[in-house]
């Protein structure tokens, strides 16, 4: 027996046979050489190829519309820009014609030399484009052999593998294939594949180093759950009738949580907590139904800028938004996010300055800034989808008042002008600032008094406070949301919110973890956005706690010296 840690994606507790996938599909071996004759055949050979794989992906799309949230998808947009990308396509062109090489050699070669390219670019959120060239690269090659991989043998096992690709996963679960679980050597928290395993409910394990070094047997037991994060390799008895027990208690857990679904979100002492949904691009009502959030606190819009052929109007806007709050009744808060672009969120028709760190250049507010007619474009149409609603405006990445005091001119010059035009809008708007920089932590007394509410996203801000770039899986250790210097720089904002009696909301992926929600509510803020899947679980936790008590573990967790004594206290009041 053996025991293996990582990290998880998503919680759960599963046991069986394995599928042991060592399969490579990026090799340097360039061999197979092509006739003259044959070269323009070969070409269209590729172009059917590409014209195949870019129907599979609009196919997925279609498939998984309404089942999940546009977010989790946007992998699908980023792969159909690869395809279109007439550097990449030219190339694998030109190798065939020069090199007279056949389809396949020329698109691995050509992968191979992206591939390379971005694994040398020392930003990680390349990494991610590394992943992305490489599984676009492999679908190409897919279609043009028709060899498609026999998931069938996968049906019913849990997978162990280097690595496997967001669209290869999507395909798997599309066919009605069923994935037990999930454990690999690639991939950390926030990469594309955690993001899909979440969505899709599959226990998965990651950062699993020389993977293949393992002797892993036949049957494996995977425990995802935070507590554990590890795999068993040929458990014992003793172990498996353990485990029995474990998965057990994790099924009534899971019932427990459906059960209160339709409840009240309150605490046994009666305080009430809002719960809210992050929404990107869309919402499906069945979501609404299902999870009964009482608002949206965090709707992107960049999505709806990444899935366009170019800037989209006013009017195209206002379709979009209005389509989605009309998905919830007049009482409820939505807030939406005016366009958060840059760093790894790129727009395929509009080329932003390359710069070595974008995570620190233009994004945000910035690029609305600088580009004052798109942004007015889009707070038109979000003040005209909240008109008669109890709709919000929100900027993303406030660095100082300056900024503030910008936008919120451009937001009555937008008014202005829909007066003009005879247009009905919501005069009345609030205006609230996302809080992910620490100047805006340290400043927020000052910001108190000049906006209506605040939302902190703590994936960003743990980055910046803790100068750990939150895509690195180098680092990744040091990526920890729950270290006190994050904790203590939430508490102080919200300390600023309370002097001027602003709300203060939590909008990031920590919102849904029951330990930080067990720490939100220690400090105060009553207010979550998080992704729909946790709304469930969220709201069971609430419920069997009790608010007054929450109150003294406050002064515990800020006087913590690392982020392992914060768990110690949570882990043990969650108990």
């Amino acid at each position: 027996m053996e025991i293996i840690k990582g990290s998880f994606a998503f919680e759960g507790i599963v046991t069986g046979e394995i599928f042991l996938d060592k399969k490579k599909y990026i090799d340097k071996g360039i061999t197979a050489i092509l006739d003259e004759k044959d070269v323009e055949n070969e070409i269209e050979r590729f172009e059917r190829a590409l014209e195949l794989s870019k129907e599979a992906l609009e196919d997925l799309r279609t498939s998984f519309a309404g089942k999940m949230n546009e977010h989790d998808l946007e992998i699908i947009t980023a792969h159909l820009m690869i395809l279109d990308d007439p550097v990449y396509v030219t190339d694998i062109k030109k190798n065939i014609k020069k090199d007279k090489l056949r389809a396949e050699e020329a698109v691995k070669k050509v992968t191979n030399k992206y591939v390379k390219m971005f694994r040398n670019i020392q930003n990680s959120e390349y990494r991610q484009r590394e992943l992305d060239i490489k599984d676009v690269g492999k679908r190409i090659v897919d279609n043009l052999d028709k060899r498609f991989e026999d998931w069938k043998k996968l049906d019913g096992k849990i997978l162990v593998t280097k690595e496997i690709f967001p669209t290869e996963l999507l395909n798997i679960y599309h066919l009605g294939i069923k994935i037990k679980g999930i454990v690999m050597e690639y991939g950390g928290e926030t990469s594309h594949l955690a993001i899909l395993a979440k969505a899709l409910e599959i226990p998965t394990l990651m950062g699993i180093k020389n993977i293949f070094s393992y002797d892993w047997g036949k049957d494996i037991i995977l425990d995802t759950t935070e507590i554990n994060s590890c795999v068993i390799i040929e458990p014992d008895e003793e172990t498996k009738k353990n485990y029995e027990t474990l998965l057990k208690k994790f099924k009534l857990k899971k019932e427990a949580i459906e059960k209160d679904a339709s409840l009240p979100t309150e605490t046994l002492d009666g305080e009430k907590v809002s719960l809210y949904v992050n929404v990107s691009g869309d919402l499906n009502s069945e979501e609404v139904q299902l999870f009964k959030p009482d608002g949206i606190g965090l709707l992107r819009t960049e999505l709806l800028y990444m899935k366009n052929t170019s800037f989209p109007d006013e009017e195209n806007q206002l379709k979009v938004y209005t389509n989605i709050v009309e998905k919830f009744d007049r009482s409820s808060s939505i807030i939406i996010r005016t366009l958060d672009i840059g760093a790894d969120k790129q727009l395929p028709y509009f080329k932003m300055k390359e710069e070595s760190n974008s995570f620190l250049g233009l994004r945000g507010i910035r690029f609305s800034l600088q580009n004052e007619e798109i942004f007015v474009t889009q707070l038109k149409a979000i003040l005209r989808a909240g008109y008669n609603r109890d709709v919000k405006i929100m900027y993303p990445m406030i660095t100082n008042l300056s900024e503030l005091k910008r936008a919120n001119s451009l937001l009555e010059r937008a008014k202005s002008e829909l007066k003009k035009e005879n247009k009905l809008y919501k005069e009345d708007i609030e205006v609230g600032i996302m809080i992910e920089v620490p100047s805006a932590v340290m400043m927020a007394d000052l910001f108190a008094k000049e906006v209506d509410f605040f939302s902190i996203g703590t994936n960003d801000l743990t980055q910046y406070i803790l100068a750990t770039d939150r895509l690195s899986e180098t680092v990744s250790s040091m990526y920890d949301c729950y270290n006190p210097a994050v904790l203590r720089s939430i508490a102080f904002v919200k300390k600023a919110a309370d002097l001027y009696g602003k709300k203060v909301s939590v909008c990031g992926e920590m919102a849904g973890e029951a330990k930080a929600i067990v720490a939100f509510l220690s400090m105060g803020i009553k207010d979550l956005s998080m992704v729909g899947g946790s709304i469930l679980a969220a709201r069971s936790l609430i419920r069997s706690l009790n608010y007054k008590d929450l109150k003294e573990i406050k002064e515990k967790l800020l006087n913590c010296s690392d982020s392992r004594e914060v768990k110690e206290i949570l882990s043990e009041y969650i108990k």
